[in-house]
């Protein structure tokens, strides 16, 4: 939904230019793009942001290191932790080209107004388009190439294997590229050679990036916390329900639960965030990933030699 978002919906902020003052008016022109496009590149704001940018990509790289090493120690090895990943880059390789047709064919090349009709059905299906395919994805790993991940504790490393390349792919690297463009603005660098046509594009870049500060960076790190937790619980729900079930009618009921509750954890937290905002969103986002690991825990199996 943002650059630092996990889940699987995605939001995109217009910003407007940023209006020229009278003596810019005034000024002859100038060859040099720097020239046209200094309003938005606020040294401070710059400064301010990379700043940001950094605090953030130096909190997932160690989330995802810290997700490697638990899991190497929970399962004793890197193979589990390995399988986690795959899955979710598989799960991603199958749904991203089918979301793309599904949202032109219903929503068409016009992105939807937050509220609409339109919206609400992007949403919808981006939301349990993640939770079938991942979940999915999962339970298929987990019955052909991992199929020694049965115990609770390879359960918890194979969702941080999930957890950590999704961290990596989908917020970690736009971080470091976030940085190294701001980096490049600062020096002056991004503008050699720039076509004209892509001024306006760089500027309303500028414009997004420079708004990143501190806050929105710990927000982003925390919002990472949960998700991971999530998908450690998702997982143990797949084991469990790859372990239990004897066929595959009896996997595919079993499969419900994970996804309807990936599904859900998504579409209320987007549809929540016009309304109430992205705190109180990631607020409800986290009590729903709490309360789904108070309920596995709950109804954990008391003897069950696979599980424990």
């Amino acid at each position: 939904r943002r650059l630092y978002r996990g889940r699987s919906c995605d939001c995109v902020s217009h910003l407007a230019r940023r209006p020229t003052t009278q003596a810019q008016r005034n000024a002859p022109s100038s060859p040099s793009p720097i020239v046209l496009f200094s309003s938005a590149a606020d040294p401070a704001a710059i400064d301010s942001a990379r700043a940001s940018f950094t605090l953030l990509a130096g909190a997932l790289a160690t989330l995802v290191v810290f997700g490697f090493v638990a899991a190497r120690r929970l399962s004793g090895g890197v193979a589990v932790w390995a399988w986690g990943g795959v899955a979710f880059v598989l799960s991603q390789a199958a749904r991203l080209p089918l979301l793309t047709l599904i949202n032109a064919l219903v929503i068409g090349a016009v992105a939807p107004t937050p509220g609409s009709g339109s919206w609400f059905t992007a949403v919808l299906i981006a939301s349990f388009s993640a939770g079938i395919f991942e979940e999915g994805s999962r339970a298929f790993i987990l019955s052909k190439a991992a199929r020694y991940v049965r115990t609770e504790r390879s359960g918890v490393g194979f969702g941080l294997g999930h957890a950590g390349i999704e961290a990596l792919i989908i917020t970690l690297v736009p971080s470091v590229a976030a940085l190294l463009l701001l980096g490049s603005i600062a020096d002056g660098s991004a503008y050699d050679n720039l076509p004209p046509e892509s001024l306006a594009q760089l500027e309303t870049a500028i414009t997004f990036l420079g708004n990143q500060d501190v806050a929105t960076s710990l927000l982003a790190f925390t919002e990472r916390l949960f998700a991971t937790l999530l998908h450690v619980v998702l997982s143990l729900y797949v084991v469990r329900a790859v372990a239990e079930s004897s066929d595959r009618g009896s996997l595919i009921r079993a499969l419900v639960f994970p996804v309807l509750l990936h599904g859900t954890a998504n579409l209320v937290t987007v549809l929540l965030l016009p309304a109430v905002g992205i705190l109180v969103a990631e607020v409800v986002f986290a009590a729903i990933t709490v309360a789904a690991a108070i309920h596995y825990l709950r109804t954990r199996p008391k003897v069950s030699a696979p599980l424990t």
